[in-house]
């Protein structure tokens, strides 16, 4: 039995999009067919890393965002410079580390591996400092 032209065009417009379901001939007629399912893909939601991984800390308006911020021992904490003024990132207590100047988009990371308190600031920039509550 030949298929509506509804029918031809809406299979049409699917194949297009790269979906094509139901739109063959069968031999039994105007039968309902299931539609196909989509690609996994299309369904879910790209995998992201788990939340936990690591901890963000952005660098804008000569501060820390967040200025405070809790980490687990062997959790990479990152901080991105967000703005075009250099910073830097460097302990003060409880930790040696010491970045290089960042420039707009360069990231530096560090790793506790112990717990504790970490405060750090930004040498370039007085007042411009943040702390890491470390916990096991």
């Amino acid at each position: 039995m030949p298929r509506p032209r509804a029918t031809i065009l809406a299979c049409l417009a699917l194949a297009g999009g790269g979906v094509l379901a139901g739109c063959g001939d069968d031999d039994e007629g105007d039968s309902a067919s299931t539609p196909a399912t989509p690609p996994a893909a299309e369904t879910q939601p790209e995998s992201a890393a788990p939340s936990g991984d690591e901890v963000t800390v952005g660098i804008k308006d000569i501060k820390f965002d967040p200025q405070d911020v809790t980490a687990k021992v062997d959790q990479k904490i990152v901080w991105t410079n967000n703005e075009a003024v250099p910073h830097n990132v460097t302990a003060t207590d409880g930790a040696d580390f010491k970045s290089d100047n960042l420039n707009e988009g360069d990231t530096f990371d560090f790793t506790p591996t112990k717990a504790g308190k970490i405060a750090y600031v930004c040498t370039i920039h007085s007042g411009q400092n943040g702390s890491i509550t470390v916990t096991k």
